[in-house]
Formats: structure tokens, sequence, C-alpha cells
């Protein structure tokens, strides 16, 4: 499992790179950019270029779970997947009840 104590060293080991200034470490991919601030312990998507992020739950270093989203991300992203066919934390009502789900990762085909 990835835990807050063991998250400098995967950024490290998937390429990512210190900016000068602060903690916070970027990887660049042709279509974005993907990084994680150490100092403010979030991860910041790259919501510019069309990733949608409709909770703020897994950009924070509040649950290990948030980790295991950002790696998923990297990975599609590295793949070729571009942005805007990631949403993070979609929800979903089912049926008339105020039942209703929610996702880590939805990728679209669009």
């Amino acid at each position: 499992m990835i835990k807050r104590e063991s998250l400098k060293d995967l950024v490290l080991y998937l390429g990512f790179n210190k900016e000068p200034e602060g903690e916070i470490y970027t990887k660049t991919f042709p279509s974005c950019s993907l990084k994680i601030d150490f100092d403010k312990e979030t991860i910041i998507y790259p919501t510019d270029c069309g990733l949608v992020v409709t909770d703020k739950t897994t950009s924070n270093f509040e649950h290990n779970e948030n980790f295991v989203v950002f790696e998923c991300v990297h990975r599609l992203l590295e793949k070729g997947y571009r942005p805007e066919h990631i949403v993070l934390e979609p929800r979903w009502q089912f049926g008339r009840d105020a039942k209703g789900g929610k996702a880590d990762i939805l990728v679209k085909n669009v």
C-alpha cells in the first residue's frame, strides 16, 4: 500500500522532478503536467487541461486511497490517455430513490 511516508520515494521512482521552489514535484506529459505539493499536502491534477475533479477529497494526503488514485491517473496519462477523458469522483443516482454511487476514476471514450 502507498502511504504518506513512502509517497516521495514513489514520486521519484515514477520520474517526477522537484521544482526549484518549495516541495513541489512535477511530471510533464505531452498533453499536461501532473504535480504533487508536499508542503501543502495536495495532489494537483491537470484540470487546466480538461481533467475533471468533481470532489476535492482525492486531492489531499488524508487517505492512502488518494495515493492509489494519483498513481492510477499517472499510469493513464503515461499510457497516452488525454486528461479531458478522465473524471475523478463522479457520482451517479440510481433509480428514483436518493441512492447513489461514486467511483474513484471514470475514463470516458469521447
